[in-house]
């Protein structure tokens, strides 16, 4: 069965790689240079918003349920932005597939949960960072090629016949029943209040630096928005009936640390990929297109090391050492990379940027696992979903800081590779500048080794065969005979 998800987890994964590298071409047709970064910046909102309300729909409704109007929403979407007459038209149908985008990265990983025992899931975590990776190494380039020798039009004509894939394997695969003990109902308010905190945060963060600075009266509003909007969605959760987040999940310790640590990696993770090439030509003067190559390195590292913390749990039963240990890496390869420039060869630099990404890679499955693991199987959807959404809001966070400290912290170019240095948005940016940039990494993977040593350890949940979740095949036995795994 998990096969059958993969189509949808190339949708929401590949989505985003797909249309950057168009978005040229986009304002072209358009004539309309400053505005097309909407495009992006549309799905962004709608997708990071609408991920929690699905995850939460999912236990009420069924899995299956919402993974089709998800689809459907993000067939809409494609269908509009690919007979777009306007920019605006094109920016609708992006906000249309991002209310699906959202459903598609987090149910996947809930789904997972379902089918298989809590065993396994660390290996099938290891698929799905395989699908994302290829998605964002692959992504780019047929974006490119698309817009390139064709039109930017047919890489939303394209994604029609895989839609229609993916909803005919989900329709056949996944069981239509809501899981066993579900409580509740929906909260309009909730949901409402969590999605404009989340609109207020993304537009600042996409905002500064750009358009605008930190410091100015726009940005300043949008994050006390934010807030104040974040601070009403907690005190309405208290009081509402029947809340987005229950309380069983917003006042577990596992979940809360599990979102927090997921939260501070996403934010490295994030930037990484933004300012590892650039490190690489202002450090060791690589060339764009090698400095682009290399960026597969972390890429690889990540899916390595998720595949081998997967393999750990399985063996072991234990998820919390492989997260520590993935953090510790971590957070010596980023130290390592802020000590080494103007002091490395480029190939002892690309090796650290591996080791990074192997640490990132081995401490995302136990976040997720001991999420859903912490709570029943009534409220694994929204567990799961609110790890996305962290990380959603964490590597928008990084991105937007990383991008505002690179370009606007000056960096003394003697120590580059002859002379040269990397102009960034105007100013050189330097060995110092890059130093200072992944010190601030190890910094925040320290954190995150601090905040997961009081990550509280449970035992592996394993129900009975016969209780098939919501993402089960009727009939179908996705779990093992219950039994208990010694707390790790």
């Amino acid at each position: 069965m998990f096969w059958a998800l993969v189509p949808v987890m190339l949708l929401g994964a590949a989505d985003q790689a797909l249309v950057a590298p168009a978005l040229g071409a986009m304002a072209r047709t358009f004539d309309a240079r400053d505005e097309v970064v909407w495009v992006v910046t549309a799905y962004l909102l709608s997708a990071t918003a609408s991920a929690p309300l699905a995850g939460r729909l999912s236990d009420l409704y069924g899995r299956r349920s919402v993974l089709l109007g998800a689809l459907g929403l993000f067939l809409a979407g494609a269908l509009v932005c690919g007979w777009a007459a306007s920019l605006g038209t094109l920016v609708a149908g992006r906000s249309v597939q991002g209310l699906g985008g959202g459903a598609l990265v987090a149910l996947p990983n809930a789904i997972v949960a379902d089918i298989l025992t809590a065993r396994e899931r660390g290996r099938y975590q290891a698929y799905i960072s395989c699908t994302h990776a290829l998605a964002g190494l692959a992504g780019p380039l047929a974006g490119a090629l698309l817009s390139a020798h064709a039109s930017w039009r047919w890489i939303y004509w394209l994604q029609v016949p895989l839609i229609a894939t993916a909803a005919a394997l989900c329709w056949r695969t996944l069981d239509g029943r809501p899981a066993a003990g579900r409580r509740g109902g929906l909260d309009p308010l909730g949901v409402a209040l969590m999605s404009g905190a989340t609109a207020c945060l993304l537009l600042a963060l996409s905002w500064s630096g750009r358009r605008i600075g930190w410091m100015q009266p726009p940005t300043l509003a949008l994050l006390g928005a934010a807030a104040a909007l974040a601070g009403a969605f907690l005190g309405w959760q208290t009081l509402a009936r029947y809340p987005l987040v229950p309380a069983s999940v917003r006042r577990h310790r596992v979940v809360a640390v599990a979102s927090a640590v997921g939260l501070l990696v996403a934010m490295v993770h994030g930037a990484l990929y933004m300012q590892a090439p650039v490190y690489l030509q202002g450090i060791h003067a690589m060339s764009g297109s090698s400095a682009g190559t290399a960026l597969a390195v972390p890429l690889a590292g990540v899916v390595l090391g998720a595949f081998l913390s997967g393999q750990y749990m399985r063996r072991s039963g234990r998820y919390k050492p492989a997260a520590l240990a993935g953090l510790l890496l971590a957070t010596i390869a980023a130290g390592a990379l802020a000590w080494a420039p103007g002091r490395s060869a480029a190939w002892t630099a690309v090796a650290w940027m591996l080791l990074l990404g192997l640490g990132i890679g081995a401490s995302q499955p136990p976040m997720t696992l001991a999420s859903q693991n912490a709570v029943p199987p009534s409220e694994i959807g929204i567990a799961t979903a609110l790890q996305m959404f962290a990380r959603a809001v964490g590597a928008a966070i990084g991105v937007a800081a990383s991008s505002a400290l690179v370009p606007q912290m000056p960096g003394p170019c003697a120590a580059c590779a002859d002379g040269l240095a990397v102009q960034a948005n105007g100013p050189v940016v330097g060995p110092q500048t890059l130093g200072i940039l992944f010190a601030a990494f190890a910094a925040i993977l320290g954190l995150a080794s601090l905040a997961a040593t009081r990550l509280p350890v449970l035992p592996f949940r394993e129900p009975p065969a016969h209780a098939a979740g919501p993402g089960c095949a009727s009939g179908e036995q996705g779990k093992q005979p219950g039994h208990q795994v010694p707390p790790g």
